[in-house]
C-alpha cells in the first residue's frame, strides 16, 4: 500500500502546479501589447503611426478611423496644457487683428480703385459732351469746301491735259514723226492715237499708258509728304522730282531733235548744248514738267482741303477712341474690384470664424494639429514601405490623409 499511497501523493502535486501555470500565463498575457488606439506616455506621434500600421498590416480601410484618433489625441493634450491653451489664446487674438490690418488694407485699396473708376466715368461724361458740341455745331469748314471743289476741277483738268501731252509727245519721241517742224506739232499730234493704231495694239497701249507713270510719281510725291518727317522727306521728294525732269528732258531732247533735224538742213549732229539753246527744247519742259508740278502741288492742296472739310469727323472718331478706351479701363477695374472684394470677403470670414473659435473656448492650434497629423501619417507611410506595398495603396492613402487635413480650419 505504500507505493500506492506514493502514487497518489504525486498525482495530486502535478495537478496543481498545473493550474498554477494556467493562472499565470493568463495574467502574463497584457505585458508588451498596448493598444494601438492610444498613444503611449512619452510616444512620439511617428511611432504611434508605425505601431497603428503594424498592428492592422496598413490597412487602408482602419487609415481613416486612425487619423480621426490621433485627431482627438492631440486636440486632448492641447486642451489639457494650461499654458499652451494660454499661447493658443494670445495666438488667436494676433490672427484676428492681422487679418483686420488686412482687411483695411483692402478696403484703402478697394475705395482707390472706385475712385480711379469715377474720374474715368466723368472723362467719359466729358467727351461724350464734346461729341454733342461738336454734331450740334456747323464745325465744316465752308472756304475748305470750295477750295476742295475748285482744287478738285483744276485736277482733273491737269490731269487730262498731262494725259494728252505725254501721249503724244511719247509717241513723237519714241515713234518719230517726219513732219514735225515745231514743238506744238509735237506736243498735240491729233493724229497720235489713230497712228499708233496702226501700228499695233502695242504701240497704243504704250502711248496710253505713259502719262500713269507720271501721275504715278506726283502720287508718291503727295504720300512722302504725308507720311515720312524730317529732312527724308524733302530727300525723297526731290529725287522724285529729279527722276521726272530727266524724263522730261529726254522727252525735249528727241523731240528738238526731230524738229532740228526737219528744219535745219545741216549734217551737223544735234547736242546737248544746242539743244539747252533751242526753244523747242524748253517749249517741252515747261509744257510738261512745268504743268507735273504744278499739277501735284493742286493735287496736294486739293487732298489738303478735303481733310479740313469735315473736321469735325477726325475730332469725333478720336473722342470716340478716347471713350472705348476708357471702357476698357472701367471693365479692367470693375474686375480688380472683385478680387479685392472677394479677399474682403474671405478675410470677414476667417475673422468670423476664429472669433467663434475664441469665445466657445476651442483654444486649438490648427497648425500643431496638422503637424501631429502628419507625423502620424509619416509613420504610418513608413510601414506600409516596409511591406513593399503597391503604388496604388499609398497614392489611397495619401489621398485619405488630404482629404482629413483639408477639413480642418
Amino acid at each position: 500500500m505504500i507505493p500506492n499511497d506514493h502514487t497518489q501523493t504525486t498525482s495530486t502535486k502535478s495537478m496543481v502546479d498545473t493550474i498554477k501555470s494556467i493562472f499565470t500565463t493568463k495574467k502574463n498575457i497584457p505585458k508588451n501589447n498596448p493598444q494601438p488606439s492610444a498613444k503611449n506616455g512619452g510616444e512620439t506621434y511617428r511611432t504611434w503611426g508605425v505601431r497603428w500600421a503594424g498592428s492592422v498590416t496598413a490597412n487602408i480601410a482602419a487609415l481613416s478611423p486612425a487619423l480621426q484618433s490621433c485627431y482627438t489625441q492631440n486636440i486632448n493634450e492641447q486642451n489639457a496644457n494650461q499654458e499652451m491653451q494660454q499661447s493658443n489664446q494670445r495666438k488667436i487674438q494676433s490672427d484676428i487683428e492681422n487679418k483686420k490690418g488686412q482687411k483695411d488694407c483692402e478696403n484703402i485699396q478697394l475705395q482707390a480703385k472706385h475712385d480711379e473708376k469715377k474720374k474715368i466715368e466723368d472723362s467719359i461724361i466729358e467727351y461724350r459732351n464734346k461729341i454733342d458740341d461738336i454734331k450740334s455745331g456747323d464745325r465744316t469748314n465752308i472756304m475748305s469746301k470750295v477750295n476742295f471743289y475748285i482744287g478738285g476741277i483744276i485736277t482733273f483738268l491737269l490731269a487730262l491735259y498731262l494725259f494728252i501731252f505725254y501721249s503724244s509727245a511719247s509717241f513723237s519721241a519714241f515713234f518719230g514723226n517726219s513732219n514735225v517742224i515745231d514743238a506744238g506739232a509735237a506736243i498735240l499730234d491729233a493724229q497720235c492715237f489713230t497712228k499708233a493704231m496702226a501700228n499695233g495694239l502695242g504701240q497704243l497701249m504704250f502711248i496710253l499708258l505713259m502719262p500713269v507713270i507720271f501721275l504715278g510719281l506726283g502720287f508718291l510725291i503727295h504720300q512722302f509728304g504725308e507720311s515720312e518727317k524730317g529732312a527724308v522727306k524733302y530727300i525723297k521728294i526731290g529725287c522724285l522730282y529729279f527722276v521726272t525732269f530727266i524724263f522730261d528732258a529726254l522727252l525735249a531732247f528727241e523731240i528738238s531733235e526731230t524738229v532740228y533735224i526737219n528744219t535745219v538742213l545741216s549734217p551737223e549732229p544735234y547736242t546737248v548744248s544746242m539743244a539747252f539753246n533751242s526753244p523747242s527744247f524748253w517749249i517741252v519742259i515747261f509744257s510738261g514738267f512745268v504743268a507735273y508740278v504744278i499739277w501735284g502741288l493742286v493735287f496736294d492742296f486739293t487732298l489738303q482741303h478735303f481733310d479740313n472739310m469735315n473736321e469735325h469727323t477726325r475730332e469725333i472718331k478720336v473722342l470716340e477712341d478716347k471713350i472705348s478706351h476708357a471702357k476698357n479701363k472701367t471693365i479692367e477695374i470693375d474686375r480688380e474690384c472683385s478680387g479685392i472684394q472677394q479677399k474682403i470677403n474671405n478675410l470677414d470670414t476667417d475673422i468670423n470664424r476664429l472669433k467663434t473659435r475664441l469665445q466657445s473656448g476651442q483654444l486649438v492650434d490648427t497648425n500643431e494639429l496638422k503637424n501631429a497629423l502628419s507625423d502620424f501619417f509619416n509613420g504610418w507611410i513608413s510601414y506600409m514601405a516596409q511591406l513593399a506595398v503597391s503604388q496604388e495603396e499609398k497614392d489611397q492613402a495619401s489621398n485619405i490623409y488630404d482629404n482629413f487635413i483639408s477639413k480642418i480650419q
